[in-house]
């Protein structure tokens, strides 16, 4: 995940839940405002109508002499029943008032929810009785039907009460409901601040992960460039921008540690160099001083004289001196290789019988075997020949004897590959990355300048040498050099 996408994720987080708090807050305010006024604004209707119907209702029995309902006044024999003559006219429009509130009421879906359809009906069908025994009782003066209407007056006010009443419960009820459906919202409201802040908790966790502490050991790692400690390695485990600019900066520090030590080898190199070229012209002179003047000695020597051989051994040891000069100039100058054709198997082995003298007179056999080799390639045999020769005699120096040195040749793609094996004492570990460094030698007496000439050759060749001590894989002491050489190393192969 790129770090564009992370902070799209923290962002749509954040977005999301923000969003979601505005979406439950403004549905639960318009959620508790509809459901509170709900009763209200249905019960209002209702109880209008009711209360119109209540109020004609009291007017009919005032007008029928009776005050509020007393049906024992009725009762009594002495009560005089007015003339219907006067009042049915009235009752009747009333009464027709009535039916028209209640034909308007029966639209109200309210009424028939919070009263029942029966009772609504019913309350209709008392309507329709008491406009029919008003018509009754204006025709025949009938007391009976006077007490009639009495009853069928108060029976419709008792269930108009009953439906106020009702609907006051229902309302008393609503309100109960409301304050439950508050506490209920304000608790949705309270889970979803509290699901914002842990969102918001967890994208800063995310952030300081994702973000701040990458950012940090970067500034830390570029402190440590800047000190010149270009070994430090930065660590950010991502796969994102900041985890690839990590990589970055250890790819540039290696490459600007490795640009230093090879400018300081350069200019060591360089400055070996030069000493070795003035080393190498104050002596040659003189040396070879010497060596006339002891060849010019030995040529006027009888035959038979004991100094003629002190006069080889004195010009031996001249051009064994001028060959380790020589060996010092080709560490510290260019190397220039002459490119031609050659086998690898007869190199190998032409280096490898041209020291089996030396290695019999310290008992040590040398085994050559050859599993796959390119029959021709193409580079500096002569050069290779002392790459091989440097190595070949270390090994002989310092195997043990009644040891065995190993040659091997394998092929590789596009190239060949020596191994050359003894069962010496080894090379420390401490002093393998330094052993083809020049002049660097743990041997009394040794130079130091045939691994390094080694190393040179090879690279010069675009190959590869390696050493293992121990050998990996295999419990016997010893060494083994590991050499990969192109088969056409004039152009550079890539390993």
């Amino acid at each position: 995940m790129s770090l564009r996408q992370k902070f799209f994720v923290i962002l749509a987080l954040l977005a999301i839940i923000l969003g979601t708090n505005v979406a439950l807050s403004i549905w639960s305010i318009r959620f508790l405002e509809r459901e509170l006024a709900w009763p209200l604004r249905t019960a209002q209707p209702v109880l209008e109508g009711l209360h119109n119907i209540k109020r004609l209702g009291e007017q009919q029995a005032s007008d029928l002499g009776i005050g509020r309902f007393m049906i024992d006044e009725v009762v009594d024999t002495k009560f005089t029943i007015p003339d219907s003559d006067q009042i049915a006219p009235k009752l009747i429009q009333s009464e027709q008032h009535i039916l028209d509130l209640l034909d308007r009421m029966a639209d109200v879906e309210s009424l028939r929810m919070r009263s029942g359809v029966s009772t609504t009906q019913n309350l209709r069908g008392r309507s329709d009785e008491i406009l029919t025994t008003i018509r009754d009782w204006a025709e025949g003066q009938d007391r009976n039907a006077y007490e009639t209407l009495i009853e069928h007056v108060e029976s419709r006010h008792e269930l108009i009460e009953r439906i106020e009443g009702r609907i006051i419960e229902d309302s008393a009820f609503a309100n109960g409901y409301g304050m439950r459906l508050r506490v209920l919202i304000f608790s949705i409201i309270m889970i979803g601040l509290v699901g914002a802040v842990l969102v918001a908790a967890y994208s800063i966790i995310l952030l300081r992960r994702w973000v701040l502490e990458p950012v940090e050991t970067l500034r830390v790692g570029a402190q440590h460039f800047g000190r010149g400690d270009f070994e430090h390695t930065i660590r950010v485990r991502t796969g994102d921008e900041l985890g690839q600019l990590s990589d970055e900066f250890n790819h540039m520090a290696t490459m600007i540690q490795t640009m230093q030590d090879e400018r300081v080898e350069r200019e060591r190199l360089a400055a070996m160099g030069e000493m070795a070229q003035r080393t190498v012209h104050n002596l040659r002179t003189p040396l070879a001083g010497i060596r006339a003047l002891a060849e010019t000695t030995q040529s006027e020597l009888p035959h038979d004289s004991d100094l003629r051989e002190i006069q080889s051994r004195i010009m031996m040891s001249v051009d064994r001196f001028e060959g380790w000069l020589q060996g010092m100039l080709r560490v510290s100058s260019p190397l220039k290789l002459h490119h031609r054709g050659y086998s690898p198997v007869d190199l190998v082995r032409e280096v490898m019988e041209s020291h089996r003298g030396a290695a019999e007179s310290r008992l040590v056999e040398l085994e050559f075997s050859t599993h796959e080799a390119p029959t021709e390639s193409i580079g500096d045999p002569d050069q290779l020949a002392h790459a091989i020769t440097a190595i070949l005699s270390n090994a002989i120096d310092y195997a043990p004897s009644g040891s065995k040195i190993d040659l091997t040749i394998d092929a590789k793609p596009g190239a060949w590959l020596l191994q050359i094996r003894d069962r010496g004492p080894g090379i420390p570990g401490e002093v393998q990355d330094s052993i083809f460094r020049p002049y660097f030698t743990t041997r009394k007496g040794g130079t130091g300048i045939g691994l390094a000439l080694v190393k040179r050759i090879i690279d010069q060749h675009h190959g590869v040498v390696e050493v293992q001590s121990p050998v990996i894989g295999d419990s016997d002491p010893g060494t083994l050099f590991l050499i990969q050489i192109p088969t056409d190393s004039r152009t550079e192969r890539k390993r």
